[in-house]
């Protein structure tokens, strides 16, 4: 064991001292840390001395209403979003596919974008040689408002099939 540290104490004493050094930087860290957790005690107990107990205590008192109100207020506009979330578009589904023999590069689509009840809409776009042609339908409580081709009944399915992954 000796040979072992005479022949590694240039290493050893490297290794001593960068473990010193992050001992030394954690406990600054640390101490940082204490002096934050510290801070409202102390601004409290300067208040105290300040302006005395029954009124260092009805400022505190005062500022937890105030905090109250704030937190209220904010759970109301929390609801708000909340109940527009639920009617925004949150379910996607795509098809693209070529729908014409003479057309490649899979340009045209069906695309069913859904909300969390499972309305929404179908778009499909048909792409030829000469003319585009699209097409949008209505979708209610997962149902289409019309027969779907092969296309949109599998935009749907995977719309519908996000919508219970989140």
């Amino acid at each position: 064991m000796e040979n072992f540290i005479n022949s590694n104490i240039e290493m050893l004493a490297l290794i001593s001292t960068i473990l010193s050094v992050v001992a030394v930087i954690t406990v600054m860290v640390l101490l940082l840390e204490v002096r934050k957790m510290r801070k409202p005690f102390t601004e409290m107990a300067d208040l105290h001395t300040a302006i005395g107990t029954e009124q260092a205590l009805e400022k505190l008192l005062k500022g937890v209403d105030e905090n109250r109100d704030f937190i209220r207020a904010q759970s109301e506009d929390i609801k708000m979003i909340l109940a527009r979330i639920d009617r925004c578009y949150s379910g996607t589904g795509i098809v693209k596919y070529n729908a014409f023999e003479d057309i490649g590069g899979m340009q045209s689509y069906s695309l069913c974008i859904l909300t969390s009840h499972k309305n929404g809409v179908i778009l499909t776009n048909l792409v030829g040689r000469n003319s585009t042609r699209g097409y949008a339908l209505e979708v209610k409580e997962g149902s289409p408002s019309r027969e779907l081709s092969e296309e949109e009944k599998e935009s749907l399915k995977y719309a519908l099939r996000s919508l219970t992954e989140e």
